[in-house]
């Protein structure tokens, strides 16, 4: 007998699950190209979820408009249809949301989509669908805050008019 039984290494261990989860995940057969497609089929079919997303976190709220229409979702998708990563990361995460909404998360009501974003927000920091909301919470707010339209009447003049101190004479 061995005196040293094969052992797998943490890399080894991880690859085997996420294998093993892709399994779980994936249709039987499927190739990368047939799942993914190409970026703009990826960012057309998955549009109308991530729409909602962005105006559930930025709804409109008179003066200033909701997220669609400063086009903060088209921006998010942008982004994420040339990284299969995170058109990886979206898919699963979106899959989760449409299963915790017993349908297609775009077409249940405004409020089962706060509590499913508020759900998603509380999961451990290790799932995907967590780090997911960070990620789309984080690149929505920064898209819809760079449009001056998203601050209604609250623009104000800003603090230096002159622009930084060292540049004064």
């Amino acid at each position: 007998m061995p005196s040293n039984p094969p052992r797998f290494t943490r890399r080894q261990a991880l690859g085997l699950a996420a294998a093993a989860l892709a399994g779980l995940v994936l249709p039987a057969g499927a190739t990368e190209t047939e799942r993914e497609g190409t970026g703009q089929d990826w960012a057309a079919r998955t549009a109308p979820a991530i729409d909602a997303f962005c105006d559930t976190l930025l709804p409109a709220d008179p003066p200033a408009p909701a997220a669609t229409a400063l086009g903060v979702p088209a921006q998010v998708l942008a982004i994420a249809q040339d990284n299969p990563n995170l058109r990886r990361l979206f898919d699963f995460s979106l899959q989760w949301l449409d299963q915790s909404a017993g349908g297609r998360f775009d077409e249940v009501d405004a409020a089962t989509r706060h509590g499913l974003l508020e759900a998603m927000a509380a999961l451990p920091w290790e799932a995907p669908p967590r780090r997911f909301f960070h990620l789309m919470r984080d690149m929505a707010m920064g898209f819809y805050y760079a449009h001056p339209e998203a601050l209604g009447e609250a623009r104000l003049p800003p603090p230096q008019p002159g622009g930084y101190f060292e540049s004064l004479p």
